[in-house]
């Protein structure tokens, strides 16, 4: 094929199809090529389709996603990849954002024995090979989140303003629900193509791929339940601190309204210039009411603290 974004590369009678943009003009020249049903070309365009697959009269076509991380935002994503498999091609399409599918297709490319290896018996096994070395680039991903985890878990109960902590919390707590998301429908089309594939794949000569295959989606699944727990966890910790200081912060405005009301008010009637005041004509009337209003203060203090208020 000369199309621009378009690669393959053919062993041993199989033929591998790299498509590293999801475009109109790209899909089109594999239909015309390979005959794929026009349904299968649209759903392989943007936007992206929720993981499936189907079995048509000469192909497998199959819809995977895998988790994307922005370096800049810190945000996860997930990108599509798109799978046409028969006995003897398979067809990959994906926006070029995962690096394991370039350099397997690159060592293929460069390696003759690598391509002799992966492209022995039937296409399913570049698919397998494929599909565990994106599984086995997920693992990276996961430490990553698994070290923000920890971040958050050692600073919470730091100097770190709350907002910040609470601001991280919620990065992680969206990042891990897009992994879960991205990775929920994995397990169920590995087994969809196990119960679909025919004989024509030769499934049985790789039960090795099918047990490694099954023990990632296994693991990664676990790994991502128990990040939700302690994301969850380490929230509800931080909600309970965060109304922990709000309610220091009330009770110390409290108490400063508590002393400060009676004093203000016992100097304002002791300042009033009426007949009978003692204070207002007294010499250091001035001081008097002010070491009043220390002795009342430093009173209610000692209340105060007699009780455990403060």
């Amino acid at each position: 094929m000369a199309i621009k974004n378009i690669f393959q590369l053919e062993n041993q009678g199989k033929l591998w199809v790299n498509i590293t943009k999801q475009g109109d003009k790209e899909l089109r020249e594999a239909q015309k090529r390979f005959g794929f049903d026009e349904l299968d070309i649209k759903e392989s365009l943007p936007p992206f389709q929720r993981p499936k697959i189907v079995k048509r009269d000469t192909y497998y076509f199959m819809v995977l996603h895998f988790p994307v991380f922005d370096r800049e935002t810190f945000r996860l994503g997930f990108t599509e990849v798109d799978f046409f498999l028969s006995q003897n091609y398979l067809v990959t399409v994906h926006d070029n954002k995962l690096p394991a599918i370039e350099a397997m297709f690159d060592e293929c490319k460069k390696n003759k024995s690598s391509a002799d290896k992966y492209f022995s018996g039937t296409a399913v096994h570049i698919l397998f090979e494929l599909l565990s070395r994106l599984f086995d680039s997920i693992f990276p991903i996961l430490l990553h989140v698994n070290d923000d985890i920890n971040f958050v878990d050692r600073k919470m109960f730091t100097k770190i303003s709350g907002r910040q902590i609470t601001e991280e919390i919620l990065r992680l707590k969206t990042n891990i629900v897009t992994f879960r998301r991205t990775m929920q429908g994995h397990r169920t089309v590995l087994e969809r193509l196990l119960f679909y594939a025919g004989r024509e794949l030769d499934l049985g000569s790789f039960q090795n791929y099918i047990n490694s295959l099954r023990e990632f989606a296994n693991e990664i699944w676990h790994i991502l339940d128990s990040q939700k727990e302690s994301i969850n966890a380490l929230h509800e910790t931080n909600e309970s601190l965060l109304t922990l200081r709000t309610n220091n912060v009330m009770r110390v405005l409290t108490i400063i309204s508590v002393i400060t009301f009676p004093l203000t008010l016992m100097a304002t009637i002791l300042a009033i210039d009426t007949p009978g005041n003692p204070i207002v004509n007294l010499p250091g009337g001035f001081w008097v009411i002010l070491v009043l209003m220390v002795l009342g203060a430093l009173g209610m203090l000692a209340i105060f603290k007699k009780k455990d208020w403060v």
